[in-house]
């Protein structure tokens, strides 16, 4: 896969609750994303919690780049 982002691109986020799977979707930017990349944990306020990063699942559709937080 040969995908690099630009300035006004963005990455579709989706992060799963581990206790209820519960989903929220965002759009990140380069650096939110980079952000993301190099954090074990983050507070999703939709659930509440901090979300301790164990797994991600990336996807690459119709020129569009997804990845999903477990």
């Amino acid at each position: 896969m040969n995908a690099a982002l630009q300035s006004e691109e963005s990455v579709k986020v989706v992060f799963i609750s581990q206790n209820d799977e519960k989903l929220e979707e965002v759009n990140l930017n380069s650096p939110q994303l980079i952000a993301l990349l190099n954090a074990k944990q983050i507070w999703i306020e939709k659930f509440e919690e901090n979300l301790k990063i164990k797994n991600t699942v990336w996807s690459y559709t119709n020129q569009n780049i997804s990845l999903q937080v477990y």
